[in-house]
């Protein structure tokens, strides 16, 4: 059987070996196609994801493509054989396919986010009108000349694409409280709502006397294009070298900004936990056995800041802890990504899926932003 598959590669690297008698030729008498397995579920309506989150859809399967040389009688799998899995949409006959997936196994994985865009971008389909799609597997073998063969059956999946909400962007504090470093992310403007339309967004903590600050999104940072103070009421977005808010007294504040009508507030906060501080601040949850859990930087502008960078190895719920004392805690709600507002000894929690983020948190507001990096 070893030597046979031998005899098979070398075959698929030129078709045909000639020996010095022509009655010993060897010759690729026949391909057998992959087939693709059929599936279970055959039409899908397509929802957005939770953010930072992209689940399976399907996994698709297939046979091995075989080959029959002129001198056996039975067929046999060879190599190097790569299997690319094909999508096109119905009637097009595959005239300019896209490639789900390239592999020299018999299985590829769909995610819900990726064929979401290719059906967007690559076939023209549109959000929330139910279109068919149809996939095949492309078998590609040969070494010194190359040759395909396409499945021998095409499946048909009925599916309704969603309509991408738009990522809500990030805005950061830029000013005294971080040497006008205009790359920093240390302060972040925390928000009540996940809704890309809501333009709005939110901090309360201190100011220092004679504080000089702007406002910069992410796509500005890097520059000192910013949301800078027009009058007492609204803001210009533009690159100046003037147009500071200014702090004269020190004192605790609640900022609310509006970047679409560039309105803004500043309002002194008095509550009585700005006197309250804490030793220690982290997240907590399953992937910590809600004990142990890692401990967050603190700001030594604000002692009331909190940022930690850290990697989740799966899908775990995510509360904050300060004093690893539980009767110091914040617990927000499952759908509350990136952004949220954690209730003081609350029972709810957020989920995270895997992944690395860059964490914020203040133990004034109970706001929290969770940013995948």
């Amino acid at each position: 059987m070893k030597t046979l598959k031998t005899i098979l590669i070398i075959v698929l690297s030129g078709f045909v070996i000639w020996s010095c008698r022509e009655d010993d030729m060897l010759s690729l008498k026949e391909v057998m196609p992959s087939v693709l397995d059929d599936i279970a579920v055959k039409e899908y309506v397509l929802t957005e994801p939770a953010a930072n989150s992209n689940p399976l859809l399907l996994t698709s399967t297939w046979t091995e493509t075989k080959f029959n040389l002129s001198s056996s009688s039975t067929s046999e799998p060879a190599g190097p054989v790569n299997y690319v899995l094909q999508m096109d949409k119905e009637g097009n006959d595959f005239k300019n396919p896209v490639v789900l997936a390239s592999t020299n196994t018999l299985s590829a994985n769909i995610f819900v986010k990726d064929i979401n865009a290719i059906l967007l971008t690559k076939l023209n389909f549109k959000p929330e009108i139910e279109g068919v799609i149809e996939l095949r597997i492309m078998t590609y073998y040969g070494q010194n000349q190359l040759h395909s063969i396409a499945s021998e059956n095409i499946l048909k999946i009925k599916i309704t694409p969603y309509k991408p909400l738009e990522e809500v962007a990030a805005v950061y504090l830029l000013g005294d409280m971080n040497g006008w470093n205009n790359t920093s992310t240390e302060y972040i403007m925390f928000r009540n709502s996940n809704d890309p339309d809501d333009k709005t967004y939110t901090y309360t903590g201190r100011l220092a006397a004679n504080t000089y600050f702007k406002f910069i999104p992410a796509e500005s940072l890097g520059t000192y294009k910013a949301y800078c103070r027009k009058d007492d009421s609204t803001m210009t977005y533009e690159e100046s070298s003037g147009g500071s808010f200014y702090n004269q007294n020190e004192r605790y504040v609640t900022i609310t900004i509006n970047t679409e009508t560039l309105n803004y507030t500043i309002t002194d906060y008095t509550e009585s936990n700005t006197t309250k501080f804490y030793n220690t601040m982290g997240p907590i949850g399953e992937f910590s056995n809600w004990d142990n859990e890692p401990l967050m930087t603190r700001s030594s502008y604000d002692a009331h800041q909190w940022t930690i960078t850290y990697t989740f190895a799966s899908s775990t719920t995510c509360k904050f802890r300060g004093n690893k004392d539980w009767s110091n805690n914040w617990g927000g709600t499952a759908e509350a990504i990136p952004y949220g507002k954690g209730v003081f000894d609350g029972p709810g929690a957020t989920i995270v899926v895997p992944g690395t983020y860059k964490i914020y948190f203040n133990d004034l507001s109970g706001h929290y932003a969770i940013l995948q990096q």
